[in-house]
């Protein structure tokens, strides 16, 4: 009786591992077919990956409606084929959910950015940056491309800065940082530029932590909505 019973245990053990085995590898296949299809040059390519990772995201969303990895996932596909409407309806339904989590409110900021909207996805990045995600270099990063589509240069530097204190070895950021300083200071050395951010940051706070704070705590106040 004993050892039937263990048998039992043993196969429903074996069943409940393969079933997150399987939950694990749509959403990494399909997270994988996603980066294929924005590196790849091919454009029918592209579409191929987009279409399959929407077939695993899909199968996903039909075990479970409510599953927030496949409903950014779904966002995330039509974001790329921009549908507006189809990615808003995922997004905000992620989203409503639990609108306190600093992982969706990104995940909101990256739908307006997608969508060239980049003083509203500014404001969810902030909001996240302040709820959870403010050594996130992710985060941070969209912060300040969203601060150079606006023209901010004076942000948008300030947000390169913050990325190069979380993630030194960054050559897109000390490449950003370096063509900034480069239109102030023609004559610069990047070598002494590089070594002016370490100093700054060596005592491995935050800049401007404060100030992120104070303003995200105004964005929660007046965040408009766009239902």
């Amino acid at each position: 009786m004993k050892s039937l019973r263990n048998k039992l245990i043993y196969t429903l053990l074996i069943i409940f591992l393969s079933l997150n085995c399987a939950y694990a590898d749509n959403f990494s296949q399909a997270e994988k077919l996603l980066r294929k299809a924005q590196t790849t040059s091919n454009q029918e390519e592209g579409y191929e990956y987009i279409h399959k990772a929407r077939i695993l995201y899909e199968e996903e969303y039909e075990k479970n409606p409510i599953n927030t990895k496949a409903l950014l996932g779904l966002s995330k596909v039509n974001q790329l084929l921009q549908d507006r409407a189809e990615a808003k309806l995922y997004v905000l339904k992620a989203y409503n959910m639990n609108p306190a989590d600093p992982k969706l409110q990104r995940a909101m900021g990256d739908f307006f950015y997608s969508f060239q909207e980049y003083s509203t996805a500014i404001e969810y990045y902030k909001l996240a940056l302040a709820s959870g995600l403010l050594r996130d270099f992710d985060t941070n990063l969209q912060s300040a491309k969203c601060y150079e589509k606006l023209g901010d240069l004076k942000n948008a530097e300030l947000y390169y800065q913050i990325c190069f204190h979380l993630n030194a070895k960054s050559k897109e950021v000390m490449n950003k940082l370096n063509e900034y300083t480069s239109a102030k200071h023609p004559d610069h050395s990047q070598e002494l530029e590089e070594a002016k951010y370490k100093y700054l940051f060596k005592d491995k706070k935050i800049p401007q932590e404060q100030q992120i704070e104070e303003e995200a705590s105004d964005i929660i106040e007046n965040i408009n909505s766009f239902y």
